[in-house]
């Protein structure tokens, strides 16, 4: 099967498996576990390079990043005593066949592609295959049997490579799945740097009636400008999502309730008062509530809920807080 994925990409080269936009983070290795952390979740990234001397010297995965958060405490450590290493290192020009030429059985580390010297992706030897598998595959449809042979190839680590995107393609925020991804961690962080975890859920008060009015477009440009303004006024570490709609969510992690409440109060005037492009103006209806430990998503979710339709039954336009 190798020899005939060999033979399938002797003149393709490694750079066709990647856009040459796509930009991997970098940290350096003295830098925070806790730093790392709230990059991850901040841009939907699965993997970040760590470096020393602007030399590239390993890896961290978000996989990686959960499974320190579960059994490590000391979140302040240097990212450099949890980084994977070696890296095997390609250029963009070479081919695919090339690289599998020079990897073994025996080879570890992670294979980091480059442009020059612009890093554009990371992966491992099963990834390889499977983005062989996944970007080849229209160059070859009637060659069924060999496909087959390509699938094969692709171990259960591969799958997360088809796994659908973190991010909501109208607003360009987390969408819901980066909630239910973070949500456990960001449970497991607040217990270990004393901070609390809160969940303000928050919808377009009366935003049916701008659709029918205005049309879909326009709503849809609200919802930007409105995601705009709210990414504006909050923290990079805070989770910010798109949870269905015109429904939005953002995980926060604060010491205390009050100064939750008085973000959420500062959210509501700036979206009461922003003039908008399209219509005058809009408002919102927040539910905010407490994330206690072990508890899960759906919980916290239907809490919030609740909070909110008291928000709305209550005139809209306001912040309603449900406890435990």
């Amino acid at each position: 099967m190798i020899v005939q994925m060999h033979a399938l990409t002797q003149s393709i080269q490694l750079g066709y498996l990647f856009s040459e936009d796509q930009d991997v983070i970098s940290f350096e290795s003295d830098v925070t576990l806790c730093e790392v952390f709230d990059s991850f979740t901040q841009y939907c990234h699965d993997v970040v390079l760590i470096t020393e001397n602007t030399v590239h010297i390993g890896i961290l995965t978000m996989k990686d990043m959960m499974r320190i958060l579960q059994n490590f405490e000391n979140l302040l450590c240097p990212v450099r005593e949890f980084m994977i290493s070696p890296l095997l290192m390609f250029e963009s020009t070479q081919s695919i066949a090339d690289v599998l030429d020079s990897i073994t059985d025996n080879s570890r580390g992670k294979i980091v592609v480059k442009n020059n010297n612009h890093v554009i992706g990371v992966m491992d030897i099963n990834e390889l295959i499977s983005l062989c598998y996944s970007k080849i595959t229209p160059l070859i449809k009637h060659e069924y049997n060999l496909l087959h042979s390509v699938l094969g190839l692709a171990e259960e680590g591969g799958e997360e490579l088809m796994r659908l995107a973190a991010t909501d393609p109208l607003t360009g925020i987390g969408n819901r799945r980066l909630l239910e991804d973070v949500f456990q961690a960001h449970q497991l962080l607040a217990s270990k740097d004393h901070s609390a975890p809160f969940l303000l859920l928050f919808d377009v008060d009366d935003f049916k009636p701008i659709n029918d009015t205005y049309g879909h477009n326009i709503g849809d440009i609200v919802l930007k400008e409105l995601t705009t303004l709210v990414s504006n006024s909050i923290r990079k570490s805070d989770v910010f999502v798109r949870w269905g709609g015109e429904e939005f969510a953002i995980l926060f992690r604060y010491s205390d309730e009050k100064t939750v409440l008085n973000i959420a109060e500062h959210i509501r005037q700036l979206i009461e008062q922003f003039c908008f492009d399209s219509i005058v103006h809009i408002t919102c209806s927040f539910g905010l509530t407490a994330v206690n430990p072990e508890e899960t998503l759906a919980t916290v979710i239907g809490r919030a809920d609740n909070a909110l339709y008291r928000a709305k039954a209550e005139g809209k336009n306001l912040i309603q807080m449900e406890n435990n």
